[in-house]
């Protein structure tokens, strides 16, 4: 993923490639929000859909190197409101959470710009058989019973670190909490925080300055006023009510 730049997209689309109206009118817009919060670019949804993308697209953005030529496909559904569809299978699209979500095994979350997948725990890791040698137990630190971890996705693709998590409920943060990521200037001091009820994960934004948020794997009904990140810009969704 690109690092995080919030509010703002990183360069401007190319003029004069905001989708067309229909004739059947708009049903919808994307509002690009910039670095300081305020609204930028306003493109109109209309039609079937809106694909974003860098090239080719409904809405481009061609200096964007994090979106795919066809990134991603908003579209109206019947019952007055609109869903997302992501096509790439890279970057993919984010969604900025407004509560609780449920974090499922697998998923991939930002926080600042810090790039993490959530796994699961199964059985064998929790309590691990201790090893005897010739009568002798090793001897190591206290044993814990993690119910999740926390790996740190790099631009290589590759895994740089994992964080194993046990407690009922873990902070993220800049400065505070149980994971701390000091250098990350787009983390507030207390950002979010992973809870754990004994049978699901769930992820809650602390009142960040930039926001949690969680990778959309299939397609997703989105409400009026959802932020959505694809590739290295920020949208605000508006929807006709």
């Amino acid at each position: 993923m690109p690092p995080m730049r919030p509010g703002a997209p990183a360069a401007a689309p190319a003029a004069g490639l905001a989708p067309t109206p229909a004739a059947g009118g708009t049903w919808g817009a994307a509002v690009s929000v910039n670095r300081d919060g305020s609204d930028g670019d306003r493109f109109p949804l209309g039609g079937e859909f809106v694909v974003i993308g860098r090239h080719g697209a409904d809405v481009s953005f061609e200096q964007d190197r994090f979106l795919a030529r066809q990134h991603a496909r908003i579209e109206p559904t019947t019952d007055g409101a609109a869903r997302v569809v992501p096509i790439d299978t890279l970057n993919g699209v984010f969604r900025k959470i407004d509560g609780a979500v449920e974090l499922v095994d697998g998923a991939t979350v930002l926080v600042g710009r810090e790039v993490l997948r959530f796994e699961r725990v199964d059985v064998e890791e929790k309590s691990p058989t201790p090893l005897i040698r010739h009568g002798v137990a090793l001897f190591g630190s206290p044993p814990r019973e993690p119910w999740g971890r926390l790996l740190q996705l790099i631009p290589s693709g590759g895994v740089r670190d994992v964080r194993h998590l046990w407690d009922d409920e873990v902070v993220l943060g800049r400065e505070d909490g149980d994971l701390v990521f000091s250098d990350d200037q787009f983390l507030s001091r207390r950002h979010a925080a992973i809870s754990w009820d004994g049978a699901h994960a769930s992820l809650k934004d602390l009142g960040s300055s930039n926001g949690s948020f969680i990778r959309l794997e299939a397609p997703t009904t989105i409400k009026h006023g959802d932020h959505l990140r694809m590739g290295d810009q920020l949208f605000r969704i508006e929807l006709r009510r």
